[in-house]
């Protein structure tokens, strides 16, 4: 059995064993279900979180630099316009702590399974809001 690092020493892991730290992953401790936002206003329910988990298992293996760029156009990941959308302030229910940071989309499938919502902060994405019915623009 391989002797772990401590804690405190899990980013140099990541170093010293030549995995790429770089990538972007995923947290969902902001995320929230709403009248509108939620897996639970799936069409197709049973295939919203296969779908879900398969996005994120793919967009993890982008850096972030990749993931801002937007050149892979079946993600179409971009930042949002809220003066565009349904929700002209934003993620007014979150903490004034978020406000500087950007607020991304990506989509989980051509024109299937809505969109993905949240604030990317470093090579983190905090998943706020699942957008299965792409209401954001609606």
């Amino acid at each position: 059995m391989k002797k772990r690092l401590p804690l405190i020493d899990a980013a140099r892991e990541h170093v010293a064993r030549g995995i790429p730290d770089d990538l972007l992953r995923f947290s969902f401790r902001l995320l929230q279900s709403t009248r509108k936002f939620g897996q639970e206003h799936a069409t197709d329910a049973s295939t919203y979180l296969q779908q879900l988990l398969r996005r994120l298992q793919a967009v993890s293996t982008l850096r972030v630099a990749e993931f801002r760029a937007g050149k892979d156009k079946s993600l179409r990941a971009h930042r949002h316009q809220w003066h565009t959308t349904t929700e002209r302030l934003g993620f007014k229910h979150l903490t004034e702590e978020w406000d500087d940071h950007e607020a991304w989309q990506f989509q989980l499938s051509a024109n299937k399974h809505g969109r993905v919502h949240g604030i990317l902060v470093d090579e983190v994405f905090y998943v706020v809001w699942l957008d299965p019915e792409h209401r954001l623009y609606q």
